[in-house]
């Protein structure tokens, strides 16, 4: 405590009978004697004091903050930053800033650490080739130009799956004393019921009402499920894992599609994107948002209850549709048909991932060297230099050193890039199924290892191909004698429907001859009666 804090607090035991002395006091502290009146009647404060005002939270607010934060994280419920911010702004009644958060973690390193933890797994998508892309586009270029198709006529459909209760990969705030023991988990509501969504967008930025298959053992639906449904268009059914399948496909088709699209098409045909392609617009611009706002509303859904509500399927669609609705924009839409290439038409924009030649300069992946030369990093040194002048300032000396660390994580990041890119062709081509080469060569060895030179490689392909070729010719030999079976068998039975055609046309004729001649005989039976009469 300083000089100033003492005097003032000896003021402050004064008796409202004594009388001050403001020159002495001066005197015997050593302090101002105009600082010291100031800060006796409250019109200066002290630094500490003038730091705490400008801080949201004081020490103590921060140090019940933290201990807050620790009975969190052994709940399994570490927070995110926004929920701290949060905590804040209900303990002190005023609205953090942006980065306040952030810059609150960083004044307690011994107490937090900030991590990323996984809440659902993501799927993995595999690598695609140039040429699956450019014939996939040649398709739709052939359908749009065959049937003349608008972008109102041009539709993507698709389904994504939620685990109502799992989380995607959010940032979370631990106690470090926890994190260091391992503890690294956070509650998730943990419901793994599954709900899939089927969605489809229009070309020309709108899009049909959601259909939501909701998880039901028994395949029926249950009213408290829809406690939030008043206005918002959306189609439900129920199925016994909450998947689709080829009977729930077919009824959307039917029962949605069909009956939202049929005024707009008029009598004109309409194009259908289904899933199992990588670059479908859903999966580029829309089903990432979706995602991301369910996740932040199931977390504010956490948040507002602690953990200690669960969330069911009666809690889903609030969520859902809020979500839904902030995902599935025009601007997301047309984003999502463009991104992909498809409306307006221009397939370099996917096919020049792959048509983009190397640099001057390409690395292998078993080469450290940098992709920037050693000259081009000097030339970056340099016009640094050059901006920054003789004497740069402390900020200019941050704002290079973040240059370089921006521009060699670039550079990390390039190749972490191209990794991944030889491990996905890796994998590709360990998938292909694969062929032995040693049919039909003989083994000099006599069951010994053999060793392939490249020409006896190149001897086996060969073999193998002549193999393959045969095998086509014997297939299709026994494609044609089937077919000239079956031409002959359709000849015979032919030959024989017209024998029997033939033998039931002198059968009526026969037939006829008799009713001919019996009619003949009764006539003249009749007319020798009737002579006798006569």
């Amino acid at each position: 405590m300083g000089a100033i804090e003492d005097a003032v607090n000896y003021l402050n035991s004064l008796g409202e009978d004594e009388p001050i002395n403001f020159t002495l006091l001066t005197k015997m502290y050593g302090v101002d004697r105009t600082t010291l009146s100031r800060r006796y009647r409250g019109v200066t404060g002290s630094k500490e004091a003038h730091y705490d005002n400008q801080r949201l939270l004081n020490d103590h607010q921060s140090k019940k903050l933290i201990q807050w934060i620790e009975m969190l994280c052994e709940k399994g419920l570490p927070p995110t930053p926004y929920m701290i911010a949060n905590f804040a702004h209900e303990i002190t009644g005023r609205k953090p800033g942006k980065n306040w958060a952030s810059r609150w973690l960083n004044k307690h390193p011994n107490a937090l650490v900030s991590r990323y933890s996984t809440g659902i797994d993501r799927n993995r998508k595999r690598a695609d080739c140039a040429w699956s892309y450019a014939l996939y586009f040649e398709l739709i270029s052939r359908k749009i130009e065959q049937y003349n198709l608008q972008p109102n006529q041009i539709y993507n459909m698709d389904e994504k799956g939620f685990a109502i209760g799992i989380m995607t990969s959010q940032k979370r705030v631990f106690s470090r004393r926890l994190y260091e023991k391992k503890f690294k988990q956070f509650l998730q509501d943990g419901n793994r019921e599954w709900i899939t969504t089927i969605a489809c967008i229009c070309a020309d930025g709108t899009v049909i009402s959601p259909a939501l298959i909701y998880m039901a053992k028994s395949g029926n639906l249950q009213d408290s499920w829809f406690q939030d449904l008043t206005t918002q268009k959306c189609y439900f059914a129920a199925s016994e894992t909450g998947w689709t399948n080829s009977e729930t496909g077919y009824h959307w088709l039917e029962e949605v599609f069909e009956k939202e699209t049929r005024s707009q098409a008029s009598r004109g045909w309409r194009l259908l994107i289904l899933d199992g392609h990588n670059s479908h617009p859903l999966d580029v611009g829309l089903f990432a948002p979706l995602a991301t706002n369910y996740t932040k509303a199931l977390y504010k859904f956490l948040e507002e209850t602690q953990g200690i509500s669960r969330l069911t399927k009666r809690d889903f669609f609030r969520l859902f549709w809020a979500s839904w609705e902030i995902s599935f924009t025009k601007k997301n839409i047309n984003s999502g048909f463009k991104s992909t290439g498809l409306v307006p038409f221009n397939p370099e924009v996917v096919l020049q991932r792959f048509n983009q030649k190397s640099e001057s300069r390409p690395s292998s992946a078993g080469s450290t060297a940098s992709i920037l030369s050693p000259e081009e990093w000097r030339d970056i040194r340099k016009l640094l230099r050059k901006i920054g002048g003789k004497n740069p300032s402390r900020d200019f000396k941050m704002l290079s050193n973040t240059v370089m660390e921006l521009t060699t994580e670039v550079i990390l990041l390039r190749l972490q890039l191209a990794s991944a890119e030889k491990a996905l062709l890796n994998e590709k081509r360990r998938r292909i199924r694969k062929k032995p080469l040693l049919l039909g060569l003989p083994n000099e060895n006599e069951g010994g290892a053999i060793f392939f030179s490249p020409s006896k490689i190149q001897q086996a392909r060969e073999l193998q191909q002549q193999k393959e070729d045969q095998a086509k010719q014997e297939r299709a030999k026994k494609e044609d004698k089937k077919l000239q079976q079956q031409l002959a068998k359709k000849a015979k039975e032919k030959e024989k429907q017209e024998r029997a055609q033939i033998r039931q046309q002198k059968r009526e004729e026969r037939v006829q001859e008799a009713a001919e001649k019996q009619r003949q005989k009764l006539e003249e039976k009749l007319a020798k009666q009737a002579d006798l009469q006569l």
